[in-house]
C-alpha cells in the first residue's frame, strides 16, 4: 500500500515536468509548421502575400528561415527582394552574407542599396570587404549607400576607405563619409574631418562638424571656432556649435 502511495506521489510530482515538455516540444514543431506555410506563401502570386510572409519570417527569427529569405532574393518583384534583404540584415545571421554580396552586384539599383544596408547590419570581415570593394561602383548613389553601411559597421578597418571617400567628386557622398567616420569612434578620423571643415559644400562641413563632436577630441575645438567665425550656413553653424558644446564640456586632461 505504501509503495502504491509513493508511486502516486512521484507521478504527481512528475506531471508538471511532463506538461512543460509537452508544451516545449510542440512549440518547435509549430515553428517548423509555420515556416512550411510561409514557404508556400512566398510562392503566392500576390506580391502583398509574399511580402507579408517575409515579415513573418523575420518575426520568427529562426535561422531555418534564412534559406527561405535567400530564395526570395531571386523574386521577380523588386519590393520583395528588398524586403528579403533587409530582413536578412535584421536577423544578423552570417550565412546570409554571401547571398547579399551577390545581390550587391545586381543590375538593379534598389537591390544594391538594400544589400549594402543589410551587410552593414550584419557586419564581419566578409561584409566589410564586399562593401569596401563596392566603393568603386560608378553610381554616386551606390557609393553613398555603401559609405553609410560602412559607418554602421563600426569597424576601425573601414576608416581608411572612408577617409578616401572624403575626396569623392559628389558632395553627398563626401557628406555621408564625414558622418560615417564619426560612427567609427576612432580618433584617427579627427584630422581628415578637420580638413573637411573647409569643403566647399555646406553638407560636408556640417557632417564633419557633427562627427568631430561625436569623436570628443579637443583637437577639433580651435578648427571649429575658426569655422564659426566665417560660416554663414545655418545648419553648419548649428552642428559646429553643438560640437563645441560637447568638446568644451569634456574634463580637462591630466598634465
Amino acid at each position: 500500500m505504501l509503495t502504491k502511495r509513493l508511486s502516486f506521489v512521484a507521478l504527481c510530482a512528475a506531471v508538471p515536468l511532463l506538461w512543460q515538455g509537452f508544451l516545449c516540444l510542440p512549440l518547435k514543431a509549430q515553428e517548423q509548421s509555420e515556416l512550411s506555410k510561409l514557404a508556400i506563401q512566398l510562392r503566392d502570386k500576390d506580391v502583398a502575400v509574399r511580402r507579408a510572409a517575409i515579415e513573418a519570417i523575420g518575426r520568427l527569427g529562426d535561422i531555418a528561415g534564412v534559406d527561405l529569405l535567400v530564395e526570395a532574393l531571386e523574386d521577380p518583384e523588386q519590393s520583395v527582394r528588398s524586403d528579403a534583404a533587409l530582413t536578412l540584415g535584421q536577423m544578423h545571421f552570417i550565412k546570409a552574407v554571401e547571398p547579399l554580396v551577390k545581390l550587391l552586384q545586381s543590375r538593379h539599383s534598389r537591390d544594391r542599396k538594400s544589400a549594402a544596408v543589410a551587410l552593414g547590419m550584419i557586419g564581419g570581415n566578409r561584409a566589410r570587404e564586399a562593401l569596401v570593394a563596392a566603393l568603386r561602383l560608378p553610381s554616386a548613389e551606390d557609393r553613398e549607400s555603401v559609405v553609410s553601411a560602412l559607418g554602421n559597421l563600426g569597424d576601425a578597418q573601414a576608416l581608411e576607405p572612408l577617409v578616401k571617400m572624403l575626396a569623392d567628386p559628389h558632395h553627398f557622398v563626401r557628406a555621408s563619409a564625414a558622418v560615417a567616420l564619426g560612427r567609427l569612434n576612432d580618433t584617427r578620423a579627427v584630422e581628415p574631418l578637420i580638413a573637411a571643415l573647409n569643403d566647399p559644400e555646406s553638407a560636408v562641413r556640417a557632417g564633419a562638424a557633427l562627427s568631430l563632436g561625436e569623436l570628443e577630441d579637443k583637437r577639433a575645438i580651435e578648427p571649429l571656432e575658426k569655422l564659426l567665425a566665417k560660416e554663414s550656413n545655418e545648419n553648419v553653424r548649428q552642428q559646429a556649435e553643438y560640437a563645441l558644446q560637447r568638446l568644451r564640456a569634456l574634463p580637462q586632461s591630466k598634465p
